[in-house]
């Protein structure tokens, strides 16, 4: 009897997926010969939760090389997003332009491009030292907060704050979430 994985019997466990992206991220790091893995940064990371935040300056290459990983990925998840719009029809002034809805090739490329984005997506949280349970908890815990939130037009009828830079930097109401709560460890 084999394993079960996040993709066993026709289902999609995400909490799972998510959780064996940190082998998978690992053996793809190993295998390219990088400084560090997701496995090592996440000992990294007990390491620091026993020493205290005075211990996190001597990770400091680490961390770095972390920043730089999650910063990678997220380019390619961006370059997978732009392969999957490619399959929606985006120029009006075209007449008849194909799309996933046309033909049940491009349908299931246009999925498999979607497949990808989770896959930068997972590679995104192994290299952050995210498991699927907190992953899990914090997207429950922002669905409840999304669903009563008064600035949105399904819950609420309070303006957005009209100030971009503002809700950049989590001025605005939707920071209540609890965005602007981490402490960031010195440097």
């Amino acid at each position: 009897m084999s394993e079960q994985t996040a993709l066993s019997d026709g289902q999609f466990d995400y909490v799972k997926f998510v959780d064996e992206g940190f082998a998978a991220q690992t053996k793809y790091a190993n295998k390219a010969g990088d400084a560090y893995s997701p496995e090592e940064l996440r000992r990294i990371d007990e390491l620091v939760k026993i020493g205290g935040p005075q211990t996190f300056v001597h990770f400091y290459n680490a961390n770095e090389f972390r920043y730089r990983k999650i910063i990678e990925h997220f380019g390619h998840l961006l370059e997978e997003s732009v392969e999957a719009r490619v399959y929606v029809p985006r120029r009006s002034w075209k007449n008849q332009e194909r799309s996933y809805l046309d033909d049940p090739t491009l349908r299931r490329e246009f999925v498999a491009e979607l497949f990808d984005i989770l896959l930068f997506h997972r590679a995104i949280l192994a290299y952050a030292g995210v498991s699927g349970e907190e992953f899990a908890q914090v997207a429950a815990e922002k669905m409840g907060y999304n669903a009563t939130r008064p600035d949105h037009n399904v819950n609420g009828d309070q303006p957005v704050v009209d100030n971009p830079a503002a809700e950049l930097q989590g001025e605005c109401p939707s920071s209540e979430f609890g965005f602007n709560t981490v402490q960031h460890h010195p440097v």
